[in-house]
């Protein structure tokens, strides 16, 4: 099985009842453990596949989801305390009302539904703790390749929407140089390409270059 970096927050390896899942240390992950909540900085850095939050050990989960996203992109995990009912395990939690053994309330839920609508939000799922480690090992993998393929396809899109930039300078530039030397448009097209060539310099940066100077000298 790949080797896979897990950053755990909010769970207690002193503490019985706060301890990492079982079905995620068989894993054989690398996991970090951190009890209080780390800084943006040490986030980055960590380079993660994975983040678990214990949903009772964080304090506002879903305004930490949000950071997780917004500073590093990568799915998060939430993991639930076992509850007695099967019923507090999603409904409550949605709701704002732990499923912890203990009925307090998770802090943070309150505005689930703002945060869920922001560009930040990652990809995440919430598992109860007591899951098996086949059921673990699946949701991860489906978490992790869902950022993937979410990831890949933003790059996608922006490369599409650089390129459409692209195409509106180098139009931008032809037509400056068909208006002020009488050019045909091939003609247009291949000056800027031999002097990009000639250059050394991407085709969009001399077209550029052709709109500055014509903005300066109309």
């Amino acid at each position: 099985m790949t080797q896979l970096k897990v950053v755990a927050l909010g769970f207690d390896l002193a503490d019985a009842a706060a301890r990492l899942p079982r079905s995620l240390v068989e894993t054989g992950w690398l996991i970090l453990v951190q009890l209080e909540w780390p800084s943006e900085e040490w986030l980055t850095r960590q380079e993660a596949d994975l983040f678990v939050l214990r949903m009772e050990g964080v304090d506002d989960v879903a305004e930490r989801t949000r950071t997780l996203g917004r500073v590093t992109g990568r799915p998060v995990l939430w993991i639930t305390d076992p509850v007695s009912s099967e019923v507090g395990r999603t409904g409550d939690a949605i709701a704002g009302h732990g499923p912890g053994t203990s009925g307090e309330p998770v802090r943070g839920l309150e505005n689930l539904w703002v945060h869920l609508g922001s560009e930040d939000w990652p990809v995440w799922t919430v598992l109860p703790r007591d899951v098996p480690r086949w059921q673990m090992v699946a949701v991860c993998r489906v978490l992790m390749t869902t950022a993937e393929r979410l990831h890949a396809a933003k790059r996608r899109a922006e490369e599409a929407l650089r390129k459409l930039e692209d195409r509106k300078l180098i139009e931008r530039a032809k037509g400056i140089l068909m208006d002020r030397f009488d050019l045909s448009e091939s003609l247009a097209y291949k000056f800027l390409r031999d002097t990009a060539m000639r250059q050394r310099k991407p085709l969009r940066e001399i077209a550029q270059s052709i709109i500055e100077y014509a903005s300066h000298d109309p």
